[in-house]
């Protein structure tokens, strides 16, 4: 099922075809679904002479850092949307969604240098940390409510690294920045540097059972926390060359302070000749609640994954390059390349900023941290001026007051700048309160020398200023105006904004007043002939 090009082609390497894969995707339970196949493992003879007498440890090798992967997702189910997140997290509508995905890549683990593993090591004793990809494949075809599109990585961002301080895993690229989409394309439900946390830390023989602990669960299966489990693994054949597990259950936890359970059920291959997790196959059927910035899904998925030992790097570099593996995370690498095609406009942003809505003429981007909402950013474009004529900031904050009106308490500073992508950029920085909760302001005018403007105005309770962490000046920094999509949409989005409007009483102020100002500034430009330079 991988792609033919790849050097890897050899009939070990062929990956095994599920005959219940169609009734599974039908199924409310995946775990139904597959209890007859691993019975059947469970069942398999395994000969005498081949079968140890004592218990032995399964242990990965501590010398092998070099692997080649491939894994092959299937799924289908279903996306659970709110009509306002902010106000409900109640599903207001379900999209049918099915995918197909591929991933091909070369993992190279990095360790400390003046770190020395024992051959006693588990995975769990000495997890790895830090890690470097290249991505040889990494596509999906999307089909959602009969809508289908194809995602892939570009060729700037297939050289990673992926760094496990902190779960999910966080992958950044080293050479671009990643969008959205292809962030989304790599978070994985299963890890293949935490598979090796689903062997047993002790020793075992056939017929063993055993609990993997919560830890070990969220990192196999890349998840932030697993709070509660009933998964049990079972060594259900052992030989010389290999043990053979199998593991089944439910487990309660979250991946990015969402809720999310999963049930599962798999079987695991290890090879005992060379210290490797070779062969991982499972189905989960995983729930997750609607959060603030992203659906819910109910969704059954099936995933294969190959493993196995390289003697040398094909698209990883061959000398390793010099890099801190103990350090912190470079921030200048957790930007995401976010875009508006109506608008037309592309900024660097923190990853906690998600692009919500994209229609003509408006976009809003929103900050969410452990699904909670931090800030709102409002786009508008606005008429273009004459070339070489420019808006005065004097002008811009007499607009900024007479937008806020009587909500406005204090002008805080304003300045103006030439952006390092040569854009004119005039900055308003107010404070308020709404229904007695302070709130602060950014609002900035962007333009170009032809004449081109738009605007975009955050908002955030003044408790939030810290964690709103100077996100003005990144968007000021890295904002470009590109083109712009000129095609007319359905009044769909008007609908929307009326039922946000008739929750409004329980919206949280600042994202109220930021959706005031929105419709509200488009009433209150200043566009006479003293406004301008």
């Amino acid at each position: 099922m991988f792609s033919r090009k790849s050097s890897l082609n050899d009939s070990r390497l062929s990956l095994p075809k599920s005959t219940d894969r169609r009734r599974f995707l039908m199924a409310a339970s995946a775990t139904a679904m597959l209890g007859g196949l691993l019975l059947s493992d469970a069942t398999t003879g395994v000969a005498d002479a081949a079968r140890p007498t004592n218990g032995v440890r399964l242990i990965p090798n501590a010398e092998t850092d070099l692997f080649r992967v491939r894994i092959d997702l299937d799924v289908e189910g279903n996306v659970d949307l709110a009509a306002n997140p902010l106000v409900s997290r109640k599903s207001a509508s379900k999209l049918p969604i099915s995918s197909k995905a591929k991933f091909d890549y070369e993992e190279r683990y990095r360790r400390p240098e003046n770190r020395k593993r024992s051959v006693s090591d588990s995975a769990i004793s000495d997890p790895v940390t830090f890690a470097e990809r290249y991505y040889h494949e990494a596509s999906a075809d999307l089909n959602v409510s009969k809508l289908k599109q194809t995602r892939e990585l570009r060729d700037l961002v297939k050289t990673t690294t992926v760094r496990r301080e902190t779960l999910p895993e966080v992958l950044y690229a080293n050479e671009d920045y990643f969008s959205r989409d292809e962030l989304d394309l790599l978070h994985l439900p299963v890890s293949s540097i935490g598979v090796d946390h689903l062997l047993p830390t002790g020793e075992v023989s056939q017929g063993t059972k055993y609990r993997p602990t919560p830890e070990s669960l969220a990192s196999a299966f890349n998840m932030t926390s697993v709070d509660a489990s009933e998964i049990e693994a079972e060594v259900v054949s052992i030989t010389r060359d290999e043990a053979k597990i199998q593991f089944r259950g439910n487990a309660d936890g979250s991946v990015d302070g969402v809720p999310t359970i999963i049930r599962t059920v798999g079987k695991l291959t290890f090879d005992r000749r060379i210290g490797v997790c070779t062969w991982l196959a499972m189905a989960v059927h995983e729930t997750r609640d609607i959060g603030i910035a992203k659906p819910g899904f109910d969704v059954a998925a099936t995933i294969k994954m190959l493993r196995k030992p390289m003697a040398s790097p094909i698209g990883l570099e061959k000398k390793l390059p010099s890099v801190d593996v103990t350090g912190p995370i470079p921030a200048d690498r957790l930007y995401v390349d976010l875009h508006s095609d109506r608008i037309g406009f592309d900024t660097l942003m923190n990853r906690d900023w998600r692009m919500m809505s994209d229609v003509p003429g408006a976009a809003m981007m929103r900050m969410v941290r452990h699904d909670r909402s931090v800030a709102q950013c409002d786009f508008r474009s606005l008429p273009s001026l004459a070339p070489g004529k420019q808006w005065t900031l004097e002008a811009f904050t007499q607009d900024v007051k007479q937008t806020l009106g009587n909500q406005l308490t204090d002008l805080i500073d304003s300045d103006e700048r030439v952006s390092p992508l040569g854009l004119r950029v005039l900055r308003v920085t107010a404070a308020g309160s709404v229904q007695g909760v302070p709130i602060q302001w950014v609002l900035m005018h962007f333009s170009d020398d032809s004449g081109r403007r738009m605007q975009a105005t955050f908002t955030l309770e003044a408790d939030n200023v810290d964690a709103f962490a100077g996100s003005d000046l990144q968007l000021a920094s890295s904002l470009r105006l590109t083109g712009r999509k000129s095609e007319s949409v359905k009044d769909g989005s008007q609908q929307t904004d009326a039922e946000m409007a008739q929750s409004a009483e329980n919206t949280p102020a600042s994202t109220r007043i930021a959706d005031a100002i929105s419709k509200r500034a488009k009433k209150t430009e200043v566009q006479s002939a003293s406004d301008l330079k």
